[in-house]
């Protein structure tokens, strides 16, 4: 429920408890709506670490956008979801969320000594037949962060090439950024994302060789999702044809928010850069709050030095190597404090 402090600082959290807001009547509040410090810290800890160095009355949203933490912000937007063992349920929708990066992420493979060659989204797609198998009738797959880069091509053969088509209406795709599957060289598509995987020089040629040949194999549909997770959007959109959005967005929606009641968004990533506008959280959040004439406040954990302004802050000078928790908690803290003192927040 809502937490009442000293000061009188009310913070509410989440959509779960948007209806508290017709008791205690807040009205001007600052909506928090970061998502993770990829790597430090989640989009909840985010949250609470900002909210915890406001003043204001403040209604707390962790965000995702398909990438990792997106299961866990549905389940959370709304009631009724129980956790698995690596995704989450609603049995009464018969509805279950799982993250592809739970299942094929980059967090679970040592980037230096990482085959992107080898490296199949076969296992996710075991994962979401198995679910299906298990009495489900749909399943949303968050497609951002994984460790592949196989057009989704693994994925497919999982759940059986001759058999795609019953997937249509049980299968929902999240993705995290707007990209075609391939593109001329230097324009935007899946085959940027490969060396943050462990791509190397020697391996990029091959690997847009193979996804243009995965591209020709289905010729037929395209979407602007189809670069997401290595390729994974192309399997699930436009192979499968299930319906595809952005995660941020959904996930926004899902929230409800009652935007007369705010006066202020603040939201944040690990990294701002140039491919947050293409549907990260950040972008996603800062077209809404423009939408209802509500400023915004951005944190980066670090932000490309053309991209910062008085608006758009960067808690680390130079790109950050792993930061532990702590040091991205504290970097964090002080430059909210600072936000405060000259006045953005």
């Amino acid at each position: 429920m809502a937490s009442i402090n000293f000061s009188g600082k009310r913070t509410i959290i989440g959509r779960k408890e948007l209806n508290l807001q017709n008791e205690i009547k807040i009205q001007n509040m600052i909506l928090i709506a970061p998502d993770k410090f990829k790597g430090t810290l989640t989009a909840t800890q985010v949250a609470r670490i900002i909210d915890s160095e406001l003043p204001g009355d403040c209604l707390m949203m962790p965000m995702a956008d398909g990438g990792e933490g997106t299961a866990e912000a549905i389940a959370s937007a709304t009631p009724g979801w129980v956790q698995r063992n690596g995704y989450f349920v609603h049995p009464a929708s018969a509805t279950a969320a799982i993250d592809s990066s739970a299942v094929i992420g980059l967090g679970r493979v040592d980037v230096g000594h990482h085959d992107i060659l080898s490296a199949s989204s076969a296992p996710l797609g075991v994962a979401v037949r198995e679910i299906l198998k298990g009495g489900c009738k749909k399943v949303i797959v968050g497609v951002g962060g994984t460790s592949t880069c196989d057009g989704g091509l693994g994925f497919l053969e999982a759940l059986g090439l001759e058999r795609l088509h019953e997937y249509r209406e049980s299968l929902m795709a999240l993705c995290d950024v707007k990209v075609p599957l391939t593109a001329p060289a230097g324009s935007p598509s899946a085959l940027m994302f490969a060396p943050q995987k462990g791509a190397g020089p020697a391996d990029l040629p091959i690997l847009k060789s193979r996804l243009e040949s995965i591209g020709r194999r289905w010729p037929h549909r395209r979407s602007e999702f189809d670069g997401a997770g290595g390729g994974l959007g192309f399997a699930l959109a436009s192979v499968i044809g299930c319906r595809a959005c952005l995660g941020a967005e959904y996930i926004l929606g899902l929230n409800d928010v009652d935007w007369d009641k705010i006066s202020l968004v603040v939201t944040g990533e690990g990294r701002v850069d140039p491919q947050t506008a293409r549907g990260k959280v950040v972008a996603v959040m800062q077209h809404a709050a423009a939408r209802h004439n509500i400023p915004t406040v951005v944190f980066g954990g670090y932000v490309e030095p053309r991209l910062r302004s008085a608006r758009v802050i960067s808690t680390c000078d130079t790109p950050p190597a792993r930061l532990s928790a702590g040091l991205a908690e504290e970097n964090l803290r002080l430059a909210v404090r600072r936000a405060v003192a000259e006045g953005l927040l």
